[in-house]
C-alpha cells in the first residue's frame, strides 16, 4: 500500500544528464518525487541517494532510518553519532522507546533542515485499547480510569473521528513526571511538569481494524502529532476511556520504509552512500 501511495504522489519527473541511477527507474532518467502536502514547503529532498560528496567534504545531508522498538530516541542518536564520529546530529521528530518507524536524521549543515521536515506530512499506524486510560496516555503509564466501552461501535468511532479530529485541532500532551526535568525547574504540582497545548492538522483518519477493546487507525497528519493524546481524547469523546498500545510511523515527508536504513546499516560507509540532499540548496548546486 505504501508503494501505491508513493506512486500516486508522483506529480513530476525531471531528466538529468547523469547515469547509473537505479535500473527500476531507467538508466538515463532520474525521477524526482514532488509530493503535494497541501502546503508549499521547501526544501524538496531528492529521494535518491547521492554519490556526489567528495572525500574532502564533511558529511552533509539527511538520511531516513527505521527505529526499532526498545530504543529511545536519545539512545539511537548516541549510536549513530558514535558510528559516524560526529558530535552533532538532528532528528525530525522523536519516537518513544516502545514506538517504531521512520525517523529522518540530519548530519553536518543539513541538521537545520530537520526543522523543515518536521512540518511535512506524516503517516502513522496507531493501535489503541478501549476501556482504560493511563497517566501517560500509553501502555507505559499507570491506570487512572476504567470505563465501559460496550456501547462503542465502529460507525460511532468513525463519526467521532471525522467530525472532531479531522482538520486543525489542539492537543495537550500528558504531563511528564520525570526527575530530569525536575532538576531544572520546579512545578507547583509537585513532581508533575504540565505540558502546553499545541496545534496540529490531521488530513485523514481511517479505521483499519476494529475488534473491541482493540482498534487500529491509519492517520495522515501535516506536521507534528501526539498519537497518545489522540487516542486518549478519542476515548473521552466516546464517553469511555482509551490509551495507546502501539505506534508505528510509516512515512515522513518523502521518506518511507523503502528508503530507510535498518539497525545493521547504521555504519559510516552505508550512511554516506545513502545521504539525501535538498535539491534546491545553493551549497550543492554545483554537485
Amino acid at each position: 500500500w505504501y508503494q501505491r501511495r508513493v506512486r500516486e504522489a508522483v506529480v513530476s519527473t525531471q531528466s538529468t544528464g547523469s547515469s547509473g541511477i537505479n535500473a527500476e527507474y531507467g538508466d538515463e532518467e532520474k525521477t524526482h518525487l514532488t509530493v503535494d502536502f497541501k502546503r508549499n514547503i521547501l526544501p524538496h529532498f531528492d529521494p535518491f541517494p547521492t554519490s556526489a560528496m567528495s572525500a574532502t567534504k564533511s558529511l552533509y545531508g539527511v538520511f531516513p532510518i527505521y527505529k526499532p522498538t526498545g530504543y529511545s530516541t536519545n539512545a539511537i542518536m548516541k549510536i549513530i553519532k558514535k558510528n559516524l564520529g560526529v558530535e552533532k546530529i538532528s532528528h525530525s521528530g522523536a519516537l518513544n522507546k516502545y514506538a517504531e518507524g521512520i525517523m529522518v536524521m540530519g548530519v553536518g549543515k543539513a541538521t537545520k533542515y530537520n526543522q523543515v521536515i518536521q512540518q511535512h506530512s506524516r503517516m502513522y499506524l496507531v493501535r489503541g485499547v478501549l476501556g482504560v486510560a493511563t497517566t501517560t496516555y500509553d501502555a507505559d503509564g499507570d491506570y487512572c480510569k476504567v470505563s465501559p466501552y460496550y456501547h462503542i461501535t465502529e460507525n460511532l468511532m468513525k463519526e467521532a473521528l471525522n467530525e472532531l479530529f479531522v482538520g486543525k485541532i489542539f492537543q495537550t500532551p500528558p504531563a511528564v513526571p520525570t526527575l530530569r526535568f525536575l532538576q531544572r525547574e520546579r512545578s507547583s504540582l509537585g513532581n508533575i511538569i504540565p505540558r502546553k497545548q499545541m496545534e496540529t492538522e490531521i488530513s485523514k483518519i481511517e479505521i483499519i481494524e476494529f475488534e473491541p477493546p482493540s482498534f487500529q487507525l491509519h492517520v495522515h497528519t501535516i506536521g507534528r502529532l501526539h498519537p497518545c493524546t489522540l487516542i486518549n481524547d478519542l476515548g473521552e469523546t466516546l464517553e469511555s476511556a482509551a490509551h495507546l498500545s502501539h505506534l508505528c510511523r510509516v512515512q515522513q515527508g518523502d521518506f518511507g520504509f523503502r528508503q530507510a536504513l535498518h539497525f545493521y546499516d547504521w555504519e559510516e560507509k552505508t550512511i554516506q552512500s545513502n545521504l539525501y540532499l535538498p535539491s534546491n540548496d545553493p551549497e550543492i548546486s554545483d554537485t
